[in-house]
């Protein structure tokens, strides 16, 4: 892979480490539903406005709107809103490493419905390695039951049920929106997302807080860590990255994203996690490694 395609790996890996750090921040000032609200129409502004300027708004298609408005629910409402309920209870740093559990459950789902990616052996074994890492994450005692904060617990189990919904959206873009330019079905599914978002956080939440409107500075982060740069900067980097380095190597975002999620909640919010936390996040990118190949020359034999 280039030096340039390294430099755009670790640049949105670092934007998407952040955002569970802008997540955990903006919980302070905003519910989930409505902070969802605010990074999704912050994001799909920012990115039409840019393809307006460029000249590259998609042009009126039912079919996409149609795929992007599911996308939109699969890729960004249900797995955003999942992710914000569960930071509520544990860390941007945790929420990171479960999130890569998204991955393993791709492999799991695209198995099921694309005849095109089959769970080969290696692939089940990376599958395997990599849930047991997020299972000594999670902690063994807390699937258990013998721990009195079963908040955090819900937290956990909201994330995991996000990357549930991200493997779905992945076979639904695959199924349904790869016949579209990658910046169309973005911005589609983007406007989309901010649609819903609003309806929904008004039926759920009521109106939105307005003490954030007092701190001016506080929204303007939020808006430009989690809209601008999380969201409508990020999905560019990501399909650059995907032509430029291919799939394979894409997925090492789930590996570096983690990492700096947890420096960024180290130096900032002072969180730190425990031992388990970080065998289990060795365990999660060994699986990962494994699951497309990246360290299977070390055991021909095995991971066939």
């Amino acid at each position: 892979m280039s030096s340039f395609a390294w430099g755009l790996l670790f640049l949105l890996s670092f934007i998407w480490g952040a955002s569970f750090y802008f997540i955990e921040v903006g919980l302070n000032s905003l519910d989930p539903f409505w902070l969802v609200s605010l990074r999704l129409v912050t994001g799909a502004t920012a990115l039409s406005a840019w393809l307006a300027i460029m000249g590259k708004m998609p042009a009126p298609s039912w079919s996409l709107w149609k795929a992007g408005a599911v996308m939109g629910l699969l890729n960004n409402i249900i797995p955003f809103s999942l992710i914000a309920i569960g930071q509520q209870y544990v860390t941007g740093g945790m929420a990171s490493i479960l999130n890569a559990n998204t991955a393993f459950m791709g492999v799991i789902i695209s198995g099921l419905f694309l005849a095109a990616e089959p769970a080969k052996s290696h692939r089940i074994i990376g599958v395997v390695i990599g849930i047991f890492g997020v299972i000594i994450a999670i902690g063994i005692e807390n699937l258990s039951g013998g721990i009195a904060d079963h908040g955090m617990l819900w937290g956990q189990l909201a994330i995991i049920l996000a990357t549930i919904s991200y493997a779905f959206a992945g076979v639904w873009g695959k199924l349904k929106l790869s016949g579209f330019p990658p910046l169309h079905g973005a911005a589609v599914m983007l406007n989309c997302s901010a649609i819903f978002s609003v309806i929904l956080a008004g039926m759920v939440s009521g109106m939105p807080q307005l003490q954030i409107l007092s701190a001016p500075l506080d929204m303007l982060m939020l808006i430009a860590g989690l809209g601008v740069f999380g969201t409508a900067l990020a999905y560019p980097l990501y399909f650059r990255i995907l032509e430029v380095a291919g799939a394979s190597n894409l997925m090492l975002v789930t590996i570096i994203v983690p990492v700096f999620a947890l420096v960024i909640d180290a130096m900032l919010l002072k969180q730190f996690v425990s031992y388990s936390d970080m065998i289990g996040f060795g365990l999660v990118a060994i699986g990962l490694m494994v699951m497309d190949g990246r360290i299977n020359h070390l055991f021909p034999k095995i991971l066939k």
